[in-house]
């Protein structure tokens, strides 16, 4: 999970649409919240994310859903209030069911960043507080095979990609290989493997989490300092890896 910044509303969700949907649904509880517009820019605002698990909502079984941060039944005030839409897989709308965060908070990704209550282990996601327990036993965010085995399978990938460039920069400082070709094989190698944790990324808390943890990416950047390859734009992707990860717990 990471934070995610909301957006402006759809203008097509108008005030007195707001309304007038709201009051629909107050009458004959239609799912007024399914428009083809609030789903777009909900997508939009998460990357195609589930804005909980990170699960990407445009695969084949993976289809997005219109989630109620305060449960629509209790508060149907807030039915059709863009503050209160998240985007959802529906493992996760599952899940969450008609949890009320009202009684016992759990982590809300627009308005709250989530590395503040979760932390990570062993691709398993911990609570380092009550806020961060209660979200993962709510959404059952550790479930193993739907969860934990794909933030394996894409750290173990990171770790390979990660071991390969290392090895192309170490053969390059020693000078067994050299030239304009394979500097950039190496830079741009680099960079492309710290763009798949960037916030719009599958798994971006994982990918970036076994990155920066890693010390294989203490050397790679050591030895791409030492040869004048640590540019502008591998410093701001550094910094908002930074923002992403987990703390390792």
């Amino acid at each position: 999970m990471i934070k995610i910044e909301r957006i402006p509303p759809p203008p097509e969700l108008t005030e007195d649409i707001t309304k007038e949907l709201r009051e629909k649904y107050e009458q004959d509880g239609t799912s007024v919240w399914n428009k083809g517009y609030i789903k777009r820019d909900l997508l939009t605002m998460s990357s195609n994310k589930c804005s909980y698990c990170e699960c990407l909502v445009n695969e084949e079984s993976k289809y997005m859903e219109v989630e109620h941060f305060y449960p629509k039944n209790d508060y149907p005030d807030l039915v059709i209030e863009w503050s209160n839409l998240l985007p959802s897989c529906k493992r996760c709308n599952v899940n969450k069911l008609d949890y009320d965060p009202n009684v016992e908070p759990i982590i809300n990704p627009c308005d709250i960043d989530p590395k503040e209550h979760l932390g990570m282990r062993l691709y398993r996601l911990i609570g380092k507080d009550n806020i961060g327990k209660n979200t993962i036993d709510i959404l059952y965010l550790n479930e193993m095979e739907r969860l934990v085995l794909p933030r394996f399978l894409i750290g173990n990938q990171t770790q390979d990609s990660l071991d390969d460039i290392l090895n192309k920069i170490t053969m390059y400082q020693q000078g067994v290989t050299n030239g304009t070709r394979n500097r950039n094989i190496i830079v741009n190698g680099f960079k492309n493997l710290l763009k798949q944790g960037m916030p719009d990324k599958e798994y971006a808390a994982t990918v970036s989490t076994v990155l920066l943890n890693d010390c294989k990416y203490s050397e790679c950047k050591d030895l791409l300092i030492q040869l004048n390859l640590w540019d502008d734009e591998l410093i701001e992707l550094e910094i908002t890896l930074s923002n992403v990860k987990l703390e390792t717990l």
